[in-house]
């Protein structure tokens, strides 16, 4: 029987559908838009080459040159994000990047930088950053400003997607294209054999949870989603995807919890705000 969409777990990239066989799945894997920044980072990250490893850059974009590894001021980096938003230039963009900021100096200025060195980070940050670079754009999701965590959702998702090897990717890109198409044992059977592979990359385990969700096995996809988080600890979508497995299994002080740990990460949403408020007034 279909699952209802109602009830799908929201990880990292779910949002949009596609139907298979009478059955409407979301779309696992890739940027989702959701506004005009969004779009941009989007349009920005599909312009890039393949994701790159877990903890490794595709190109040493944001590892800077000799010499040139610090920037005197953000002032810098706000013109080149400027122009790009002017000219759509995604190579100049990056080259200019590249040639003055090292990863550790963004990460720093999507923390303390004004509002424009916060955007231009987490948008050079989504192009290449690495998986060292996940705690501090995490954070973006708590920025004050509705554009920087926009943006960071768009980031995010492109840094967690990024395996250890090209082959591994391949492998993650065909478990959720399975997914889409409905095909969930085979891509639990796929992202099983990914997992071997690559034990350490919590997308592997993400796409398995899901797929084990829309296969009713929640125990196994709430398994999933904890491996997911001891992996990547501001995995939003896993906590999501774990609350309404909880849901689904009845323990709603579970879901609760979760997704009130979920609220640390992402104080601004309102749906999960009301969801929160939602199972707070039922009680027990």
């Amino acid at each position: 029987m279909a699952p209802q969409r109602s009830r799908a777990p929201a990880r990292s990239g779910v949002g949009r559908t596609g139907s298979q066989g009478g059955r409407t799945l979301p779309k696992p894997a890739g940027p989702t838009t959701v506004s005009a920044p969004a779009l941009l980072l989007a349009l920005l990250l599909a312009a890039v080459p393949p994701p790159a490893p877990a903890g490794v850059s595709a190109v040493s974009l944001l590892n800077g040159v000799p010499g040139m590894s610090e920037p005197h001021t953000g002032s810098l980096l706000v013109q080149y994000y400027e122009a790009f938003l002017s000219d759509q230039d995604i190579d100049r963009f990056r080259d200019q990047v590249s040639t003055r900021y090292t990863e550790a100096t963004l990460c720093r200025l999507l923390e303390m930088g004004h509002t424009q060195d916060r955007r231009a980070a987490v948008l050079a940050l989504g192009i290449s950053g690495s998986f060292r670079s996940n705690a501090a754009v995490a954070r973006g999701l708590r920025d004050r400003d509705p554009t920087v965590r926009l943006m960071t959702g768009d980031a995010l998702r492109a840094i967690w997607y990024r395996a250890d090897t090209p082959e591994n990717n391949t492998m993650l890109e065909n478990a959720s294209r399975l997914f889409r198409r409905g095909d969930l044992e085979e891509s639990v059977a796929l992202a099983t054999r990914l997992i071997a592979r690559a034990p350490r990359f919590a997308e592997a385990y993400n796409i398995r949870a899901t797929a084990h969700f829309y296969m009713r096995h929640y125990v196994e996809s709430i398994a999933d989603c904890r491996v997911v988080l001891a992996l990547n600890p501001y995995h939003i979508g896993a906590l999501a995807g774990m609350a309404m497995c909880q849901l689904e299994l009845g323990l709603k002080r579970d879901a609760l919890r979760t997704l009130r740990r979920a609220m640390k990460l992402e104080p601004y949403s309102e749906p999960l705000r009301q969801r929160v408020t939602a199972l707070e007034a039922e009680g027990d």
